[in-house]
């Protein structure tokens, strides 16, 4: 749990702002004095006239904002911090820069603009154009402050804008907010606050964001160059060793027990292990060898934790993970699937698809000029999706998809037509059974193979012995796997899109408590495994035909009577059931794409 410093975050934010203007009357014409009586015309007039508005931007809440002052009699709401009440324009700049404790830049709400053209009403020539200038800014405040408004509550940008359509989440948190009650408060900061009252996570997330956020002001540039250095591993002699040691120090990473340690310019066992308690903490995979990553999370500045934490709160703003069990929570980057049943939960490890190459881009530009299909660049990435778990699949085939087909397997079958029938797989053009191993693949145009390959079920086939299936327009499932090194590392995107399991046994036995038919032993007994319950094992056997399927290699489908609702999330800061704070490697680097989405509108 992070412990907040001392510090008024007022303080923060005063240093965040714009300089104040200077207090005085303004006069126009010769002896004219604006008066507020006088503005309520010129406000009720600017809703007629909004092509001149001075930010020459659409404002978002006309409508609304025209209701709200019409049933006020168009009495101005920002006055005095208009026309040079310099407490009353102080307010009103911290009440912007109160958002940057949410996750927000106080730019994002036009304030610089304001008191660029609230400075040049006092050299007008005369009172219209003065009126008309105060009664634009008034507006632009208005709906910028409730915009600011529906940012911290809902979020300030839209996941589909953000993902497109891999993002499948329910925006289950939208808050009904009441903007007059609002734009009337004084206190509008607590209102603020208030929002999200009940939702740990993003109290804890705004918490380690302010923490950061005074880090900063204190926090000087100071990178460490690594560019000499592929890697650093135990026994080399490294002369910035000392560097990183006072680095490490500093940020007190990964404990208070690098206070301990001498500089030195060899890296020691002793310097490893800490590097890997740091690598550990932050998902890194834990051996010790400082490469690019943890070269990347050594010069981390208070900035790059800003961001991450940034990101992960407009997450939270659009979903929130449900608190009534059951249900099945992945959260991709924590690589881990957490089965929620009523007051406990139970946890295994999991391979979730792979991250975007480098020179994605460049593939698909090569691609779009070539027209070639093979040339088509995959996005393995899994996408985050809310659905339920129907029914599984026992002992399934697997149907090779036709861009693994291009990409993986057709180079193989030129040189080695039998390998199809020596790994298990069946061969059909349309409906009709072929024999493989006669195809000359080296004739076959790899963006029009007229084949569906198919694995036949066994030990093995890539999805193993059980899949778990929910709707979902990506083709996207649950499944075993015959490989289980992958689960050994740390980091584990690996696969073509699907999620791997770690543990698919307990899974089954999981989605069985929900059943109103089953329970785990008939899982069990079904996967051909011996049931739990003692007086289910007196009765149970082996030769029966139920419990043999997987010896039988036979494909059979097994409907829940009561879904599994799943969720594939992703987060890269997030507190486990313990509350302790964790850090993920941003895998498919997606934090930057929200941040860009924030600051883009």
């Amino acid at each position: 749990m992070v412990i907040i410093r001392n510090i008024a975050f007022a303080s923060l934010t005063c240093l965040l702002l714009l300089q104040s203007c200077k207090e005085e009357t303004i006069v126009v014409e010769q002896g004219m004095v604006l008066t507020q009586d006088s503005f309520r015309f010129h406000i009720e007039k600017q809703f007629t006239q909004l092509n001149s508005l001075v930010c020459q931007e659409q404002l978002i809440y006309l409508d609304t904002l025209q209701d709200y002052y019409k049933n006020r009699q168009y009495k101005p709401l920002w006055w005095d911090a208009l026309t040079g009440d310099s407490a009353a324009w102080s307010n009103l700049q911290l009440t912007f820069a109160h958002s940057v404790s949410h996750g927000m830049d106080y730019r994002y709400y036009q304030l610089p603009l304001v008191a660029y053209y609230k400075g040049a009403v006092d050299s007008m020539k005369t009172s219209v154009e003065a009126y008309k200038q105060l009664a634009e800014l008034e507006l632009i405040l208005s709906n910028n402050m409730l915009q600011m408004y529906v940012d911290i509550a809902n979020g300030r940008t839209k996941p589909e804008e953000v993902y497109g359509y891999t993002y499948m989440l329910p925006l289950n948190n939208q808050k009904q907010l009441n903007y007059e009650a609002y734009l009337n408060n004084e206190n509008k900061n607590t209102i603020i606050d208030n929002i999200h009252v009940g939702d740990t996570t993003y109290t804890e997330l705004r918490k380690l964001l302010i923490y950061y956020l005074e880090e900063q002001i204190e926090a000087k540039s100071n990178a460490i160059d690594f560019s000499d250095y592929a890697k650093i591993e135990v026994g080399d002699t490294v002369d910035i060793l000392p560097q990183v040691i006072a680095k490490l120090k500093a940020k007190k990473l990964p404990g208070d027990e690098i206070l301990a340690l001498n500089d030195t310019t060899i890296y020691t066992k002793e310097l490893s292990n800490l590097i890997k308690k740091l690598q550990e903490k932050y998902s890194l995979t834990p051996d010790g060898i400082m490469g690019y990553k943890t070269f990347r999370l050594i010069n981390a500045s208070p900035k790059d934790n800003i961001n991450q934490v940034k990101a992960n709160m407009e997450r939270q703003r659009w979903f929130t993970k449900p608190k009534e069990a059951p249900f099945v929570y992945i959260n991709m980057p924590n690589y881990n699937a957490d089965l929620h049943w009523k007051d406990s939960m139970k946890s295994f490890r999991i391979c979730i698809g792979k991250n975007l190459p480098d020179n994605y881009d460049a593939m698909v530009k090569e691609y779009t000029d070539s027209g070639w299909l093979h040339k088509l660049p995959q996005n393995m990435e899994t996408p985050q999706i809310a659905s339920n778990i129907t029914y599984m699949v026992i002992n399934p085939t697997w149907t090779i998809p036709y861009s693994i087909i291009r990409r993986e397997m057709w180079w193989k079958l030129v040189k080695d037509p039998a390998h199809l029938s020596q790994s298990g797989y069946k061969v059909y053009r349309d409906t009709h059974e072929i024999n493989g191993d006669t195809i000359q693949w080296s004739k076959i145009n790899k963006s029009k193979i007229p084949y569906q390959i198919v694995q036949n079920p066994g030990p093995k086939n890539a999805l193993g012995t059980v899949k778990y299936m929910f709707n979902n327009p990506f083709s996207i499932y649950l499944h075993d796997t015959p490989s289980k090194r992958a689960f050994k590392r740390t980091q584990r995107a690996v696969s073509h899109g699907c999620v791997r399991l770690e543990d698919p046994i307990l899974f089954g036995e999981f989605l069985m408590q929900n059943s109103r038919t089953y329970d785990a032993d008939d899982f069990r007994i079904m996967m051909g495994f011996e049931p739990k319950d003692p007086q289910r094992l007196e009765d149970y056997d082996p030769t029966d035909s139920t419990a043999t399927i997987q010896k039988l290699e036979e494909t059979s489908k097994l409907r829940l009577d009561t879904p599994m609702s799943l969720y594939l999330d992703y987060r890269t800061v997030y507190y486990d059931s313990e509350w302790q704070l964790h850090f993920a490697y941003d895998i498919y680097d997606q934090n930057k794409l929200i941040l860009a989405a924030m600051d883009s509108i």
